[in-house]
Order: C-alpha cells, then structure tokens, then sequence
C-alpha cells in the first residue's frame, strides 16, 4: 500500500544530528579486545560523565532549534559506545521540551525487536508533546540490534514489516480490534493516545546504501533517507527510488529523499580542520568484530546482495572507515571549514543530488562542546540561509 504523507517543497529542510558519542573513549582502549561492540564490555562506561555528554548534547539540540535549523534528526543504537541512545524515544522526548520550532525525526525506532503496539502509543505521546512535530523513522537496525533483542536475524525483515503495518493500524483504525499476525499476538489493541497528525505522522525510512531498503521505502511512499553513501551511489540510489516509485504508482519529489554527512563549521579553514578531525574517531574500530554481529547469515536476502552488485564502483557506505580524512573530505562525505568553505561545498553537494532533506552530522567523538555549539550558531546564522536559496528541482 502506498502512502504519501511528505509535504510539498521548493527548498532544502536542514536537520542537525548526533550520535552523542561517548568520546572518552580511546583506539588504545578498544585495541584490547576483538569486538567495538557486543564484546566491548560495559564497564567503560562513566555514568558521571555521560551525565555531564548528556546534558551538552541537550543544550546543542536547544540552540540548533534557536538559530533556525528545520528539524533535529535522533537515532538509536544499542551496545555502541559511540552513540549512547539506546532509547531514541526519550532522546526524542527531551528535543520536544528544548524545542519549540523544530521537526523531531525519529530516525528511527528498531521496530523489529520492540512491541508495536507500545511503539504506536509512544510515538503518539511524541507527537502530543511536541504539538504535532514528529517524523516516525521506523528501521530494521543493524545486525547488533537484533541480536541484543534476542531474535532471529532471518526474522528481522519479516517482523520489521509487521510492525510497520500494525503501527499504522493503530494510528488510523479505531479500537478496540484484535490482532492475530505471524509475530503479534493481541487480543485487544485498543491505544488511548493517537497522534495529532492525521492520518499519521509522516514515515522516514533510512539506509546505508542498500538497494532493498530504498525499493521498499518507494514501494510504500515513505521518504528515503541516505545515511551516509558517497554521491556516486546516493545518486544511484535516487535514481531506483525515483523508477520504484513510478512503478509504484506514485510521482517522487525532493521530499521524498534526503542525504546525510558530517559538517563542521568554525570561525577559519584551519580551525574547522583540527576540529573536524574527531570525525576519524575511533573509525577503525567500532564495527570491529565476528561476522556474525554484523551480517550474521540469513540478515541479508539474497536479492538484496544481487542488486548490490549492480551498484556503482566507487567510495561507498561501509568501506569509508578505510579512507583517510583527506579523501573523505575530496568526495564530501566530510565537510569542514569556515562558513564560506562549508556553504560552498554543500550547496554543490544539494544542486547535484537534489534532496529536500540535508542531515548534518555536527559533533563527533570529543568535540569541545564550546566548538560545537559556535559550530551550530555559524550554520544557522550563515550557511542555512544561504542553503535555503537553492530551488529545488522537480525530479523526472
């Protein structure tokens, strides 16, 4: 079934994002054990400086909404030292009470592996809280996350699509009905807090580079966002959005796709520089593990890993950790400099790809705060501005 619930655009929306990571963390700790993650133990973790990460990271959110981003896109991850949101909801519940303007993407909730019903209820108390404000992002999450959540990575797509079309009847069907599916079971589903957004809140889907996720996203109308991919394949996967959609039924536009990649502004070219290298933290090491805990056999399907076959030659997704920081800056999966330099370079990056949505991922491993947060002032008071004068282009 397709829905499509993303508002017209002319203009690029700027969201600013961060994985709020645990920057205390060090290459020379992590070189000690075979695993960044399930096997990483969690003994690293200082609650008494995540209290203080917290709260900078609150304060961060509080002065993007200030000086004129669009939104604030949140994610989750669970047993990553380099993001410590484990509960994207809550993450998503604070932005709603430092903001007052901004968007709230959810980007998203691993749906696969929590009750949907639940979902559906939380997300509506999101969207009540904020005053209508909500993106659902809903995601499959990556291997790790299923296996932290105790189930069959053969299972994940199967359930992940369940739970999609089970939130959504509890968003748009009145209760109380019963449910009986292949992996839910109610015997009454009956949420009392329904979204403001009517029928829903809008749904993102996002992905690293595979084809699967952008035909599905199509196949259902919901906006695809690229996280990460070098241009070569974000444009590729444009394209498959755009001829999936068609097939679909339905007419693509910039609001329908959108792009992430790391940005950092400051006063000079050289000041960005040494800032911006934080963004190589500890990139070698954190997906370091056993293949199972990060493409366990049965997690892909066999199509998916046909059709990435076809994708282009070049820099991509997952392979980026090998590159140096020189080389991501001369494809721009990296962006650093003064405001001219960073206004210049995404601005080209927006005229080639053409996305109604820019996610700018702002702060990395330890970035002084103070850095962070002019970083955030210089982007909105000066590069946004500029970014929203780009007209968008209707897509063939």
């Amino acid at each position: 079934m397709v829905q499509q619930l993303a508002r017209p655009q002319d203009k690029v929306e700027v969201y600013w994002f961060s994985e709020q990571p645990n920057g205390y963390i060090s290459d020379e700790l992590l070189d000690q054990y075979d695993s960044g993650r399930l096997g990483f133990p969690n003994t690293h973790f200082d609650p008494e400086k995540a209290h203080v990460l917290y709260n900078q990271y609150h304060e961060q959110y509080a002065l993007a909404d200030e000086v004129g981003f669009d939104g604030i896109m949140s994610n989750e991850h669970h047993s990553a030292y380099w993001c410590m949101k484990p509960a994207v909801n809550l993450d998503a519940a604070v932005i709603s009470k430092v903001t007052k303007n901004v968007k709230i993407a959810i980007l998203g909730n691993v749906i696969a592996i929590n009750d949907p019903v639940r979902m559906a209820e939380e997300i509506a108390m999101l969207d009540c809280y904020s005053g209508g404000r909500i993106i659902s992002g809903f995601v499959r999450g990556g291997a790790v996350e299923s296996l932290q959540g105790g189930i069959d990575p053969t299972e994940n797509r199967s359930r992940f699509e369940e739970a999609h079309d089970l939130i959504i009847k509890c968003w748009t069907e009145p209760g109380p009905f019963r449910y009986e599916g292949n992996h839910y079971h109610h015997r009454v589903v009956n949420p009392w807090v329904l979204p403001m957004q009517k029928p829903h809140p809008d749904i993102w889907f996002p992905g690293t580079g595979s084809p699967e996720s952008v035909v599905w996203a199509a196949q259902h109308g919901h906006p695809y966002m690229n996280l990460g991919a070098a241009l070569d394949v974000t444009m590729w996967l444009k394209d498959i959005y755009i001829d999936t959609a068609k097939e679909s039924g339905f007419k693509p536009a910039p609001e329908h796709f959108g792009y992430l990649l790391k940005a950092f502004v400051a006063d000079t070219d050289e000041k960005a520089q040494e800032i911006g290298r934080q963004y190589m933290w500890t990139e070698q090491n954190r997906m370091k593990g056993p293949r199972e805990h990060n493409d366990p056999p049965g997690y892909q399907s066999r199509q998916a890993l046909q059709v990435k076959q076809q994708r282009p030659v070049g820099q991509f997704g997952g392979v980026t950790n090998r590159m140096t920081y020189e080389q991501q800056q001369d494809i721009n999966i990296v962006i650093v400099g003064s405001p001219e330099t960073v206004t210049r370079k995404l601005a080209d990056t927006i005229t080639k790809l053409n996305p109604g949505y820019l996610h700018i991922y702002g702060n990395e491993g330890a970035m002084p705060h103070e850095d962070v947060m002019r970083s955030i002032e210089l982007m909105g008071r000066e590069v946004i501005p500029a970014l929203h004068e780009i007209k968008l282009e209707p897509y063939e």
